[in-house]
């Protein structure tokens, strides 16, 4: 993921760092802004990876979790099916508990519709993947992205 990650930028000013989420290598209060996509829910220990970026963020600093995955986007559920790993099937009041207890105040919670996902109209329905467009709305539509901001007080 760092090697493609470097391929979005030449900036030089730009870091990128390999490790743990459960122990980041980094110093005490040495980052202004974490983003996590997608990544959040494969954690074995939830509370602790919030302790831990709360202990590497700058007093004001935020953390950005963008997830797909999570209890009111019923259409993700089945994705854990599919995963050797367990997934951390939080709902939007356990992210925000989860970063206050992890030490962030929560600053915005919000879903954001997924507007790329080209949705068929309904007569071409069932497809491969959908049994009906109402569905694939709900999961593109109305759930989309579920992004919990934190910030470090």
């Amino acid at each position: 993921m760092v090697r493609n990650a470097r391929e979005y930028t030449d900036d030089g000013r730009v870091t990128f760092v390999r490790g743990d989420f459960h122990h980041l290598p980094l110093p005490d209060g040495s980052v202004d802004h974490v983003w996590s996509m997608e990544a959040f829910y494969y954690s074995r220990d939830p509370i602790r990876v919030l302790e831990e970026i709360r202990r590497v963020l700058r007093s004001g600093g935020t953390f950005f979790c963008a997830v797909n995955f999570f209890e009111e986007s019923e259409h993700t559920h089945e994705w854990q099916d599919r995963k050797s790993v367990r997934m951390q099937l939080w709902s939007r009041k356990q992210y925000r508990e989860g970063f206050r207890n992890g030490g962030l105040h929560v600053a915005e919670q919000d879903t954001i519709a997924d507007t790329d996902v080209e949705i068929p109209p309904a007569e071409e329905f069932p497809t491969e993947n959908w049994e009906t467009r109402e569905a694939m709305v709900d999961r593109y539509r109305r759930w989309g992205t579920l992004l919990t901001v934190g910030v470090a007080p």
